[in-house]
């Protein structure tokens, strides 16, 4: 009968949810010096069952009746404040507290990004690495044409006069959009405090990150022995009848 084989279903999937995990926890080790990166956590269920409805029966011969499925649920941002690295920049600014900068991406749509190492284009515009616009409060450019100064609420001043008001903003439900770049519901950020010639590093911690890595190693290892294991039990026993 089908669930003979339910044991083989079940240690699979429970290979394949380690095998998620090793790719999550990879991803963030492998961006421990990314400026600005965010890590990844995933999440896993026992079962899942489309809807959340149940089989409507208690047949034992039902699986969702006898067995527990590990799979993966979704992974999850962890937008935790990363260390500010000083460089002395007058372009490199740091958002401490809440708040994403608004950037203009080259579809016209607007993104968010905790990565503030911004460079000056030949139009004067405050840009991102990419190229990409950096906004103030309504969403406009930022043009910088003589000295550039922010201070703490994100007021900025070009040859002493102010200027302007970066755009930095909260997202409800954020969403990653490559490595850098966010997007969500936004809304205008208080709790926050700008620092400039200084960037915000990645808020991995590697140690973290390996030993959960030597653990999903192993884990999928044991999950790898017990599937070979059980087949071979399965092949003596049919061999027996």
């Amino acid at each position: 009968m089908a669930t003979d084989y339910q044991t083989i279903y079940i240690l699979a999937s429970g290979m394949l949810l380690q095998e998620r995990k090793l790719e999550v926890s990879s991803n963030n080790l492998a961006n421990v010096n990314t400026p600005a990166f965010k890590k990844d956590f995933l999440t896993s269920l026992s079962y899942y069952v489309p809807a959340g409805d149940k089989a409507p029966t208690t047949s034992p011969y039902e699986p969702s009746n006898n067995y527990v499925y590990p799979i993966v649920e979704r992974v999850q941002h962890i937008i935790s404040q990363g260390s500010l690295v000083k460089t002395g920049n007058p372009l490199d600014l740091a958002i401490e507290g809440e708040g994403f900068f608004a950037v203009r991406m080259p579809d016209g749509s607007v993104a968010y990004t905790r990565k503030g190492i911004f460079r000056l284009n030949e139009e004067g515009l405050l840009t991102t690495e990419e190229g990409y616009q950096v906004l103030d409060e309504n969403l406009s450019p930022i043009r910088v044409e003589g000295e550039f100064k922010v201070i703490g609420d994100g007021t900025y001043y070009v040859n002493g006069v102010p200027s302007g008001r970066l755009g930095i903003f909260n997202l409800q439900n954020p969403r990653k959009l490559g490595e850098d770049f966010f997007t969500g519901n936004p809304t205008p950020s208080e709790n926050f405090r700008v620092y400039q010639g200084f960037y915000e590093a990645s808020n991995v911690n590697a140690i973290k990150e390996m030993v959960k890595i030597i653990e999903t190693v192993r884990a999928n290892e044991i999950f790898s022995k017990l599937i070979r294991m059980n087949d071979e039990v399965l092949g003596r026993f049919n061999e027996s009848v």
